[in-house]
This record gives structure tokens, C-alpha cells and sequence, in this order.
């Protein structure tokens, strides 16, 4: 791997790569920029130009290279019903463009450790703050030799200037493929749109950086590790259904998105990809890598889903306080009667409990330790047709981007002891969790610790107990089931063992529970783009934040059960536990917090 500075410098006029941002009102095309304002060029962009010219340089030296990675020489493009096909065209492998710039197909082939040879991220202007002008434009009738009526349009690019310069930060993970990569450079004069109107003339220059081997992040020698993860640009999550105008983004990381990180930059590190340390970690009986919550603070409890019996203020929401009402639906579970059930009902929490305010409280959704809506951004795109130098027909699309600057939380559990040091080594490496990771989204920074214990479940269960004990004791209601409910909160999806399960009946076995008293969970779908196979893993999930409350059996109660408890809250329940699912909260006290802020 080497690592490179990209720089494009416009030497004359500016430049427009359009349809990646909102047009502001008024105009009718827009440049590129980011999240703050600044003037940007895409790396899609940038990667487009180059391989376009790279495909040129090929042919006319004689060497055979597909048309825009689609395994089709530029001939065979122009077929009626001509479909994409995977490329061979170099002696039976891929051609030097699909090898850098990567092609058209589902999976990445047996034995192989990347998609593309070159990583690149977007461009951004040396000069930290680029005035924007609005650039005038006007359809001419050549018989008429005027302009055509109602044919005037406005553009907003950045002002041009001779020192109209953007630098990109890339890798080349094929050493094989410099020359290729320094030629593409070399020869790629026009990027963007309005090449006509004196735009799109670029001078590149790369420059090689010299490279250090990354020291392995320090890990605690034993036990669970905690993850800081900061977002170092835009982000793409695949969600498990898709349409194909809008390709939305989870607001969550998933395990599995943390586990392919991890072992593409392991397979890409080490000499073998079979060692033995690096398999056990990544096995499906190896480390459970646990689901990452976004976080605006620094707090030590987990950065964990709200429970679906969390509400909130109508009106104020978070700034009044979040509580839970599980507790009130235990309490009318246990109602024998009519006045019972209005005891309970005029002791619920049914209106906001802040100073002045008494409005009706609402459920709530989100996250534990994130008071703002997680921040995205918009970007709209547009597959281009390289060979016809216009756009492709039908492929106008709208992606949502986790915005850069984002943190998120989570935990890696039950690490091999013999696989600390392969994790230590993968989490030193360059990651990219994601989408578009070959155009440099989904770049993270990386904080690890020791994952904080939480509090004893002894002393959890006997808090539960006695919130719960009061708040029978306030509807009149007796405290038989006291120390026999045992309240379980999913932390993240649960895929239960059997179909048409909802995670229930398992939790129920694994402490040996007489019953499900009281279940509130929601239903989502989940699964993934598995880059091995090329296919889609769907599942029906009970959602993360859902409750289970078991009932242990008369003669017993949870004490009993407490090595259980502590058992499934270390490994989790269901499938596919190695990527995060499963994992599980007894005696969440988030349950008991029923105050209002003040």
C-alpha cells in the first residue's frame, strides 16, 4: 500500500460537477460542495476523469480495456441489449482500468482482498474559504443566430482564480498499478461540465507520501474493549430494503459493518489471510462484534437504543426529560379489578412532569446519549456513460450520508485471547466502514479502552424490585410476582433461533422463566450486502429496544437464576451473535429513572 497527495489545480475558468448537492433557489445548477459551504470535487468525479482517460491511453497504445467496467469492449457497448458481464479482457483477468477503478460485478472473486486498487476521497480547496460566483449561460438558436427565449440559466461554481486548487488524499493498494495510476494523472486535462463554456481545464499532480507502518492500538490485556468511533468523512450504511430512487443510510453502525472493516484491512495487512489468529477472531464462534449508537457526550453507560416504553414531552421532547413506563404496564398487568385499574391509571405518568409544562407525553425514539437528531446530508447522483460522455439513462439517484464529525459507541466482546493482538494490529490500519469506501467514505478514527462494567446485576434486580415495590404499593396493589420478573432490554436486534419466533420463547430457556409475563417489541427487517457471496442475508429481527419481562417459577426467584442472567448478558441470545445481534440488558435501570430534568 502507498499513499499519495492528488492535487487539481484549474488553471483557467472553473469548474461544475453537478447533481451531488441541493441547488440553492434561483439557479439552475450547482458545484459541489460539503457540509460547511466549501467548494468540493467529488471523488466520483475525480475517479471518472481519470479512468476515462487511462481507457483512452490503453488503446491507443494497442492493450485491450473495457468500456467503463462493464467487461465490454467500446464496440460491443453500442449492441442493442448489451448487458455488463464481468472482465476478462486481460488474458482472461480483469483489464488495468477495472483493476484500479474496480468494475461492474456482485462479489469479489476466491482468494481476492479488495474491490479496487485505489482509494480516493473528495477533493478540498487548499485555500480553506473559495468565493462562489454565479456564472450566466444562454441557449443559442444557430439558424437564428440569437438566443432562444426562455433559455437563460445560472450557475453556482466557485469563483475562478489562479489559485483555484483542491488536494485529495488516496492509496494505492496494488503496487502493480503506479505507472497506470501516474499516467492517468498525467494525461486527464478536462474534469466536470461546461468544457464549452470555459470550465472543466485541470492540471493534476500527484505526489507519492512516504509510508509508516501503523504501531497496533493499545488494548486492555483482558476482558470486553469500548470503541469511540468518530466519522473523518461522509458515510453510507446500507439499510436491508432498498429502493431505486434513494438509498438511505442506517443512523446506526452494525456490527457486521465494524467485522468486514476488520477483516479487509487483516486480510490486506498480513502476508497470510489463512493465520490461524486472524480466522479465530472473525469466526462466527470468534468475537462478537457488538452494534455502535451514536453519542453527543462522554458518558460511561452504554450508547444504547431507547427502550420502547421510553416517552417524552410532546412539545420539548429531550429537553424535558425522557423516562420509562414500564413499571405502569407491569402495574396494569397485575390490575384484578376495576378500581385497581383506575388506581393505576391515576397514578401513571401520562403528562410532562416539568416545572410549568404538563404536557402529554408521547413514545420516544432514538438513542440513550444522543439529544440531537443523528446529522445527514443529501447527495444526489447521476451514473455517467463514459463512452457516450452523457449521463446513463434511468440512473438518477439520491443517497443519504451519515455526516462527518458523528461519533458512535460500542463493544467488542469475547475476544480470543489469541486474536488481541490481529485486532489490535486491524484497528491500527486505515478503516472504512460502508459504502463508497473506494471513494473515501466511511473513514473513521478510532478510540479503544476497557469497556466499563456496568453496575452488579445483583444490585440492579434489587433497585428494579423496589421501584417496582413502590410502585404497586401507590395503586394498592399486592407484590406477590416481586422477585420472580425479570425485565430483559435488547441492546441491539434479536434474530431468534426459530422461525416465527420473537425472541421470547428463547430468553424464557436460557434462564429457565415459566413464562413470558410481559413482552413490548417492535419488528424490523435485517440483513446485508455479504461482499463475499454477492447476496443478500434478510431476516426478520425483533427490534433493538424491545422488553422482555420472564416470570421465574413460585418457589424460586431471580437470585436463583443469577449465573443465567449474567451468562446471557456476556454471550447474548439468537444468531449471528459475532455480528452484534442478540445482546441483551436484565434489570436495565434505565427502568427505574422516572424523574423529569429541573
Amino acid at each position: 500500500m502507498k499513499s499519495f497527495e492528488l492535487t487539481l489545480h484549474f488553471p483557467a475558468g472553473s469548474v461544475m460537477v453537478g447533481g451531488y448537492v441541493d441547488v440553492p433557489e434561483g439557479m439552475h445548477g450547482a458545484h459541489a460542495r460539503d457540509s460547511s459551504g466549501r467548494p468540493i470535487v467529488p471523488a466520483t468525479a475525480i475517479r471518472g476523469a481519470l479512468r476515462e482517460s487511462l481507457e483512452a491511453l490503453l488503446r491507443g497504445a494497442g492493450l485491450r480495456a473495457c468500456a467503463a467496467g462493464t467487461g465490454l469492449v467500446p464496440e460491443a457497448v453500442q449492441e442493442v441489449g448489451a448487458r455488463a458481464v464481468p472482465c476478462t479482457l486481460d488474458e482472461g483477468r480483469r483489464c488495468i482500468p477495472c483493476r484500479l477503478f474496480g468494475t461492474e460485478r456482485a462479489a469479489i472473486d476466491e482468494g481476492e482482498r479488495r474491490f479496487s486498487g485505489l482509494v480516493l476521497g473528495e477533493a478540498l480547496p487548499v485555500n480553506g474559504e473559495n468565493p462562489w460566483l454565479v456564472q450566466p449561460g444562454v441557449a443559442i438558436g444557430r439558424s437564428a443566430r440569437s438566443a432562444e427565449e426562455n433559455r437563460l440559466f445560472l450557475r453556482r461554481v466557485p469563483a475562478p482564480s489562479r489559485a483555484l486548487r483542491f488536494v485529495a488524499q488516496g492509496r494505492l493498494l496494488d503496487a502493480e498499478l503506479e505507472r497506470s495510476l501516474d499516467a492517468a494523472v498525467r494525461a486527464t486535462t478536462h474534469l466536470g461540465s461546461g468544457r464549452s463554456r470555459g470550465m472543466a481545464r485541470v492540471e493534476m499532480g500527484l505526489r507519492w507520501l512516504e509510508d509508516t507502518a501503523p504501531s497496533p492500538v493499545a488494548l486492555p490485556a483482558e476482558g470486553d474493549v469500548r470503541l469511540r468511533v468518530t466519522l473523518r468523512s461522509p458515510t453510507s450504511i446500507g439499510v436491508p430494503i432498498a429502493s431505486d430512487g434513494l438509498r438511505d443510510t442506517r443512523l446506526e453502525l452494525p456490527g457486521a459493518a465494524l467485522r468486514g472493516a476488520v477483516g479487509f484491512a487483516l486480510a490486506e495487512a498480513l502476508p497470510d489471510p489463512t493465520d490461524p489468529a486472524f480466522q479465530a477472531l472473525v469466526a462466527e464462534d470468534g468475537a462478537h462484534f457488538g452494534f455502535l449508537y451514536p453519542v453527543d457526550d462522554a458518558a460511561d453507560e452504554p450508547g444504547a437504543p431507547l427502550p420502547i416504553t421510553a416517552v417524552a414531552c410532546k412539545y420539548e421532547q429531550r429537553q424535558h426529560g425522557v423516562v420509562d413506563t414500564l413499571l405502569d404496564r407491569l402495574a396494569i398487568e397485575q390490575a384484578s379489578s376495576v378500581a385497581h385499574a383506575s388506581a393505576v391509571e391515576r397514578t401513571a405518568l401520562s403528562r410532562c412532569g416539568f416545572p410549568g409544562c404538563n404536557g402529554p407525553l408521547r413514545g420516544m425514539e432514538g438513542t440513550r446519549r444522543m439529544r440531537t437528531a443523528v446529522p445527514v446530508r443529501a447527495v444526489t447522483r447521476l451514473s455517467m456513460d463514459r463512452m457516450r460522455s452523457s449521463a446513463r439513462d434511468g440512473q438518477l439517484f439520491s443517497q443519504i450520508l451519515l455526516e462527518e464529525g458523528t461519533v458512535f459507541e460500542g463493544s467488542i466482546r469475547n475476544i480470543p485471547a489469541e486474536a488481541r493482538q490481529r485486532l489490535a494490529l486491524a484497528l491500527a490500519q486505515p478503516l472504512s466502514l460502508g459504502r463508497g469506501r473506494a471513494s473515501g467514505w466511511g473513514k473513521v478514527e478510532l478510540h479503544a479502552s476497557a469497556a466499563p462494567a456496568p453496575a452488579r446485576l445483583s444490585s440492579r434486580g434489587q433497585a428494579f424490585d423496589e421501584a417496582l415495590r413502590r410502585r404497586l404499593r401507590a395503586a394498592g396493589l399486592p407484590a406477590e410476582r416481586l422477585g420472580r420478573l425479570v425485565p430483559i432490554t435488547l441492546m441491539s436486534p434479536l434474530l431468534p433461533a426459530g422461525d416465527g419466533d420473537d425472541g421470547a420463547g428463547e430468553l424464557a430457556s436460557a434462564i429457565g422463566a415459566s413464562r413470558c409475563f410481559l413482552k413490548a417489541r417492535r419488528f424490523s427487517r435485517e440483513g446485508g450486502w455479504d461482499q463475499r457471496t454477492g447476496k443478500m442475508e434478510p431476516a426478520l429481527a425483533t427490534a433493538a429496544g424491545g422488553i422482555f419481562v420472564l416470570e421465574i417459577a413460585e418457589g424460586r426467584t431471580w437470585t436463583d437464576v443469577l449465573s443465567l442472567l449474567e451468562q446471557i448478558e456476556q454471550h447474548g441470545v439468537g444468531l449471528r451473535r459475532h455480528q452484534g445481534f442478540g445482546q441483551v440488558l436484565c434489570f436495565d435501570p434505565f427502568i427505574c429513572a422516572r424523574t423529569f430534568t429541573r
